[in-house]
């Protein structure tokens, strides 16, 4: 069964899946349905049957007539009517039926209703998986806060602890009040500038290390040095830049959730996402500055020094670009986690078990 718009797009759809629960059903994830939204489902089942007819209602075929379908002239096959109506006792046509499109039927149909159930209910998965990952961006956050500028910090940690609170709520299941979802919206706005200005100072530091010169004469300590304070800044400048990311992409998935599906927060997520993994983003920028740096080694060879003390600075260079790149690769993998939730959260899929008509039980799939 299908449930579909005006423009023929899918709202809704349901499958029948033959099989025992148990069967169907192996996983051992945390997904189960809670009472309440088992409720939520039973409401909306039962509202199914008039919101099918509604939109049948919405066929361009359907018509209404100025005559009860009655008067009108059967056709012999017994298939349907034509649009005549005859005079009262005599053959002769009398009069002929005016139809119109029932344009009127459109208002019948509650498009709102499909889009408000899966949002209320994948929003307790989503939502509390969100309020997890918050943590782990507050620790983050702690543990750099000594090193960011603090303009840029207040703001980042002003839309950090807005979010927390937000977690807090989702979590004890309270309400989300409109000026909530606003002040969110604000926070984030505010937020994105100051991660336009990290990524400019990123690309500022990729300057510094392409323009860094490797050569000395009498040793490769102080080279060494310098070239650790260099990756080191842009490690730091990384993390703030995909601290304040990670932040924005979970505000616009609570937004796009509690705004009943709202479109926009899903385009602003995909700009973020092409952001990051544009051929002048982050990711590509990163991966060019190691080549660099990789070069600017190549080339630490100092006359007076033996190669063995090269080789060990060197190493100590190459020991912290493993451990940016670490980072980095950590910081990839929870975006695209997140980037898998905005998809899920686009197009819900649950699994129910249903009794005579009711929901017994249901599992997220997504």
């Amino acid at each position: 069964m299908q449930i579909v718009d005006a423009e023929n797009r899918v709202l809704a759809q349901i499958n029948h899946v033959d099989g025992s629960w148990n069967d169907i059903n192996s996983s051992d994830e945390d997904g189960e349905l809670d009472p309440k939204s088992i409720s939520q489902f039973n409401h909306w089942l039962s509202n199914l049957p008039a919101v099918g007819t509604a939109a049948a209602g919405n066929s361009t075929r359907l018509m209404t007539c100025s005559f009860d379908y009655s008067q009108l002239v059967q056709t012999k096959d017994g298939s349907g009517a034509i649009g005549a109506v005859r005079k009262p006792g005599s053959s002769q046509f009398g009069a002929q039926a005016r139809f119109q499109q029932a344009e009127g039927l459109k208002s019948m149909v509650n498009v709102n209703l499909v889009l408000n159930i899966a949002s209320q209910l994948l929003a307790q998965k989503h939502l509390a998986d969100i309020n997890a990952r918050l943590q782990t961006i507050e620790q983050k956050v702690d543990a750099i806060q000594a090193h960011l500028e603090m303009s840029r910090f207040a703001q980042i940690r002003t839309l950090r602890e807005h979010l927390h609170i937000i977690g807090k709520l989702l979590d004890s299941g309270a309400e989300i009040t409109k000026d909530t979802l606003q002040n969110l919206a604000k926070n984030a706005q505010e937020v994105r500038s100051q991660v336009i200005h990290i990524r400019e100072d990123i690309t500022a530091a990729d300057i510094e290390i392409e323009r860094f010169n490797p050569v000395s004469w009498f040793g490769s300590d102080d080279l060494r040095d310098k070239l650790n304070q260099k990756v080191k800044n842009i490690e730091r400048l990384q993390r703030e830049y995909f601290i304040g990311m990670k932040c924005l992409l979970m505000a616009n998935l609570i937004l796009f959730i509690k705004n009943g599906g709202n479109k926009e927060f899903v385009f602003v997520c995909e700009n973020y996402l092409n952001e990051i993994n544009d051929e002048n983003g982050v990711m590509q920028k990163w991966g060019k500055t190691k080549r660099k740096v990789a070069n600017h080694l190549s080339k630490m060879k100092p006359i007076f020094e033996r190669a063995i003390s090269s080789q060990a600075n060197a190493l100590q260079v190459e020991r912290r670009i493993r451990q940016v790149d670490n980072l980095l690769c950590i910081d990839k993998t929870q975006i695209m986690q997140m980037n898998d939730q905005i998809a899920a959260a686009q197009s819900p899929q649950v699994i129910l078990e249903i009794v005579d008509g009711k929901v017994r039980r249901g599992r997220y799939l997504n």
